[in-house]
């Protein structure tokens, strides 16, 4: 319709008719522009509000496991530790058979972490952590990612001391399964329960063993200096939930 005005004033040379209709055509493809840039720039916001949200919450549930995580590994290495001491007092050693195993059989226990920050590495990798304005925010998100997958590694590599250390320490006590016939179910029962069905066969050999004692006291050892990173990590976190709430975390 408007460019047949504009034809038709062409024809008759009826310049400000064409002006005038030029411009209500430049300045309706102006205010579409400008709808369409509104309307981006609000998806954008709601996008990046989203994220942010969504980070936040993550990071405030990893926060509540890592807790639950340290309180585990804390049991843990008191275990350890009371079975480097235990083996390095023979006769106690000896004289409490059924603990005592209890303590070899869960040294090797140092459970993975078993939680991530998923939603941070899912916008690191699509590239949507661009939605989020603040440079300060992406760089934190950038660590808190770096600093989670570290903590991971960590424990690949300090399992292996855990695991070298329940060998030795099976090994030297003879640790073994009873024989079939110890394994008949017991009246009332379906199953022989927990420890009652492994049994130490050479006991005088773990107790006392000072290489034994050594690797577990390393285990003991590797599992504490774990257990401070995990607390920094902790801590780092608790900076970044503050960072993605906007508030400043307290000291």
């Amino acid at each position: 319709m408007i460019l047949r005005r504009i034809a038709t004033a062409f024809r008759k040379q009826d310049w400000f008719t064409v002006a005038v209709e030029t411009l209500i055509v430049v300045f309706g493809v102006f205010i579409g522009l400008q709808v369409n840039n509104w309307n981006a720039a609000r998806v954008s916001r709601s996008d990046a509000a989203d994220l942010a949200s969504r980070l936040r919450i993550e990071a405030e549930e990893t926060r509540a496991d890592i807790a639950a995580y340290l309180a585990l590994n804390e049991l843990i290495l008191t275990d350890a530790k009371r079975l480097a001491v235990r083996l390095g007092e023979s006769e106690t050693c000896l004289a409490m058979g059924d603990e005592t195993k209890a303590l070899i059989l869960g040294i090797g226990d140092f459970p993975p972490p078993r939680f991530s920050l998923s939603s941070a590495n899912e916008a690191l990798e699509t590239g949507r952590l661009s939605l989020i304005g603040s440079p300060e925010i992406r760089d934190s998100v950038r660590e808190m990612a770096d600093q989670m997958a570290f903590m991971d590694n960590q424990w690949q590599r300090y399992v292996r001391v855990k695991q070298e250390t329940e060998k030795a320490a099976y090994t030297a006590a003879g640790l073994r399964l009873m024989t079939e016939s110890d394994l008949e179910v017991r009246p009332g029962t379906d199953v022989i329960a927990g420890l009652d069905q492994y049994e130490m066969t050479t006991p005088n050999r773990i107790c006392g063993n000072t290489v034994v004692i050594a690797l577990v006291s390393n285990a003991a050892l590797t599992q504490h200096l774990y257990s401070i990173y995990v607390s920094e990590v902790a801590d780092r976190l608790d900076t970044y939930t503050a960072a993605l709430s906007g508030t400043k975390a307290q000291p």
